[in-house]
């Protein structure tokens, strides 16, 4: 009888803490904000035309989130993880500042891969 009380004390305590978490879920304007931060984030020392190549692929990813179109939003996104890697073998982007792309680049990605 004493472990069964205990058992309850137990579950039900574990329930009340899963119940009081705010649920955090992603939503598109969430992972839109990720993106333009890959872009703040890309002001880095390239030329313009790679610079407007880039953005193309950024521009695209968000407005494939505005239209909910969230697998596509993560292809041009993955298209601009190729072409980032691309430039920074090219020495094109600097690696330090590739670096701090794809950390925000990763972010963005695994928002836009939460959204359902």
């Amino acid at each position: 009888m004493i472990r069964l009380t205990n058992k309850t004390a137990i579950a039900s305590s574990l329930l009340c803490a899963v119940l009081s978490v705010p649920v955090w879920a992603a939503t598109a304007e969430d992972c839109q904000r990720a993106v333009d931060k890959v872009s703040v984030t890309g002001r880095a020392n390239y030329d313009t035309a790679l610079e407007a190549q880039m953005t193309k692929y950024l521009n695209a990813a968000n407005t494939q989130l505005m239209q909910k179109q969230n697998a596509q939003a993560m292809s041009e996104l993955k298209t601009y993880e190729q072409k980032l890697d691309e430039a920074i073998q090219a020495k094109k982007i600097a690696e330090k500042d590739g670096a701090g792309l794809k950390e925000h680049l990763h972010q963005a990605m695994t928002c836009v891969g939460s959204l359902k």
